[in-house]
């Protein structure tokens, strides 16, 4: 379940209800709701939700993800992992939109705590768009359809290369969380903003 190569990562189909992610689905916000931010760049084009905007099923979603910490470290041999959703919550990709490859920042700004894992869990039932696709590794050497209740796990390092850089045609949704820990992470050298593949 839990591979190593490009870097330490699972793929996991149903690791939530579907009655509960069908719930997080319809009350999902449309992309004319305001209290989206909204990202428009060489970069990404997409859309990521602010505090505020979780409905009833996504707090339940994140309370069962959070309570979920302990068998994440047994699943990644990571200790004392804590969940927080800066920088998470609701992402929307419009038609379009993509997500150039990157590695992520590396240290919260909340806690001060090093981050360890990226969780993000996919909304889009019978997904046949040929763009959208979640990529692992600078090469993108894994391929991860974003279909209703697959949920990508993954270490986030100076190498966690990842991003949806193909545009889809359809409207993309997920849901995202992130885990830390007060340990550093191997290798860690500094602390850093999102680097991009390239650049």
């Amino acid at each position: 379940m839990w591979l190593s190569d490009p870097f330490p990562h699972a793929v996991i189909d149903g690791l939530f209800d579907d009655e509960l992610l069908s719930a997080v689905l319809d009350e999902f916000p449309t992309a004319e709701d305001h209290r989206w931010q909204r990202f428009q760049n060489a970069n990404e084009i997409k859309l990521a939700g602010t505090p505020g905007m979780l409905s009833h099923a996504a707090v339940e979603y994140f309370d069962q993800l959070a309570a979920k910490a302990e068998w994440l470290s047994d699943l990644t041999g990571i200790p004392d992992l804590s969940m927080e959703l800066v920088g998470g919550g609701y992402h929307l990709i419009p038609p379009g939109g993509s997500l150039a490859m990157h590695t992520d920042f590396n240290r919260s700004p909340k806690s001060g705590l090093f981050r360890r894992l990226n969780v993000l869990t996919y909304l889009n039932r019978g997904w046949t768009d040929e763009g959208g696709c979640l990529y692992l590794g600078a090469d993108r050497d894994v391929t991860v359809v974003p279909e209703f209740g697959r949920t990508a796990i993954f270490e986030t390092s100076d190498v966690s290369w990842h991003g949806h850089p193909v545009a889809a045609q359809t409207w993309r949704r997920s849901v995202a969380a992130y885990f830390f820990s007060p340990e550093q992470p191997p290798g860690y050298r500094a602390d850093h903003s999102t680097v991009w593949l390239g650049r």
